[in-house]
């Protein structure tokens, strides 16, 4: 008897951790190829990932863009969905933060990766299905789906970079030295550009030491100021070596 009141008791737990960390929710519509609005008129951010930008007044659109916005409205627009938070609630704009899973209980979020209509864009400590994430991105990277076809993505050295260009981009850097400062390290490609990582996330990156004097693609944003750039790096998904094979590991 006290064996079967435990197991009761252990499901009704496991119940309630279910329902404490999942919803459901009915998409109203989809805004882009990572933003959503349910029904109740909630401003959905999908979890580790970018896609491309579509037009709007304030930006214009991003190569790419149109094609995710479009998959994802015919996957999930109007239906209802699967709701499953991670560590943060809420970004910087005040959006719900969650992984997206339809009613064939498929991951959208690693579904848009893996067919190369977004990006990785990790933001610690919200890693909840990181291994298969970055297994789906380097399935599309490696046959060349989506944004990984298509030459504006392709990576380009540092000395090209152009200020104009606003958008996710991937540059090949060499680090020669590592600067400290109050809020960041910096991996210093040279004394007017460098690569920017957040002291509080130092715990999700091997040795600094282990990307000086390598060939690094950096995948990011590069920000601009007074003639100086630098690229901000959240999780060592966007700082890869090179001559290693980066996607050998997850798949």
């Amino acid at each position: 008897m006290y064996t079967l009141r435990l197991v009761v008791l252990l499901l009704l737990f496991s119940l309630h951790v279910v329902a404490a960390e999942a919803e459901t929710a009915r998409v109203k519509y989809v805004i882009d190829g990572d933003t959503i609005v349910l029904s109740d008129n909630r401003h959905v951010r999908l979890l580790a990932i970018n896609a491309p930008e579509v037009k709007s007044k304030k930006r214009l659109a991003e190569a790419g863009g149109e094609a995710a916005r479009k998959w994802l409205k015919q996957q999930i627009e109007g239906q209802v969905i699967r709701l499953v938070g991670d560590q943060e609630k809420y970004d910087k704009y005040g959006r719900s933060l969650f992984y997206l899973f339809d009613f064939q209980d498929r991951l959208i979020n690693e579904q848009l990766l893996e067919k190369g209509l977004a990006v990785l864009n990790i933001h610690p400590p919200n890693l909840k299905y990181l291994p298969r994430l970055q297994a789906a991105q380097c399935r599309a990277e490696n046959q060349r789906l989506g944004i990984w076809g298509l030459p504006v993505y392709r990576s380009v050295k540092l000395a090209k970079l152009s200020r104009k260009y606003k958008g996710w981009q991937r540059v090949i850097v060499i680090p020669e030295s590592i600067k400290q400062g109050r809020k960041y390290v910096r991996l210093m490609l040279s004394p007017d550009a460098d690569v920017r990582i957040l002291k509080s996330n130092l715990r999700y990156f091997p040795e600094l030491e282990t990307y000086l004097h390598h060939q690094l693609e950096v995948r990011g944003w590069a920000s601009w100021r007074k003639g100086s750039v630098s690229i901000m790096v959240r999780h060592p998904s966007a700082l890869l070596i090179k001559d290693s094979n980066h996607c050998a590991e997850t798949l």
